[in-house]
Formats: structure tokens, sequence, C-alpha cells
């Protein structure tokens, strides 16, 4: 299981090393961990993304206030209800957004050449396999609390 662990910890340092190189050189890896990869395409609220990190919403709101300063968010009402506000990307945090996909592209496309179209395939099927055993222990365990 350590070979999980250590996948994780190198796609992220290559992931936050590709940002910096193209112009995003104030994301840190709680950027992406903890905002980035938890939004909604149409905005989130930012309690809601202060559950899904696992943090509290004032920690939370200190994430999203750097971003914001930086122009990667913005914070806007909430088309659902009025009163409240959700988290959208801003400018360059579409940006972030399209050089992470490029990442990640070419990560998938440099694998292929080490284990083949068929293998990229496999791992594919195994990891959504894998996924859907994930969640549905998740959706058990919300439902029980």
């Amino acid at each position: 299981m350590q070979l999980i662990g250590q996948t994780f910890n190198l796609i992220l340092d290559g992931l936050l090393r590709h940002l910096v190189e193209n112009g995003c050189k104030d994301l840190r890896p709680t950027h992406y961990l903890n905002v980035f990869r938890l939004m909604d395409c149409g905005g989130t609220r930012p309690t809601t993304l202060a559950r899904r990190a696992g943090m509290t919403p004032q920690a939370m709101s200190e994430l999203v206030g750097h971003l914001e300063q930086h122009g990667y968010v913005r914070r806007v009402p909430d088309p659902a209800d009025g009163r409240g506000r959700v988290v959208i990307f801003a400018d360059r945090g579409t940006r972030a957004a399209e050089i992470s996909a490029a990442y990640f592209a070419g990560l998938e496309a440099r694998w292929a050449g080490i284990v083949g179209a068929d293998g990229i395939q496999g791992i594919k099927s195994t990891l959504t396999q894998i996924l859907a055993d994930l969640s549905a222990d998740n959706t058990a365990a919300e439902g029980s609390v």
C-alpha cells in the first residue's frame, strides 16, 4: 500500500511543479487538495468545501481568501439562494485548471508509453471498480452517521 501513497505524492509534486513552471507560483499543495479538486463546476459554498476537505470553515475561509486575492477564485452570490455565496473559478483559476488537465493528459500519455494502451485501459478499469467500491463505503458511512 505504500506504492499508492508514494505515487500520489509524486503525482502531486509533479502537478505543483508544472503549475509553477506555467506561472502559478503562488499555489501550494493545500490549494489544490483542499479547494480546487473539491469545487463543483457551478460553484461551491465555502462551508461545503470545508466539509469536503475535513477542515473548519475558518480555515477554508483563509484558503479561499488567499486564492481570491491572487485571482484564482471569486465569491459570488449563490444562484440557488441569493443570501449565500459560492466559490467559482476566476480567470487564473480556470487557467490553473487547464494547466492541471494538460499535466494529467501528459501523464496518461507517458504511462501509455510504458504500459501500452491496453495497460492504461486496464488501469482505468481497475480504478473505476475501486472508486465505485470506495464510493459505496462512503455513502454507507454517511447514512449511518
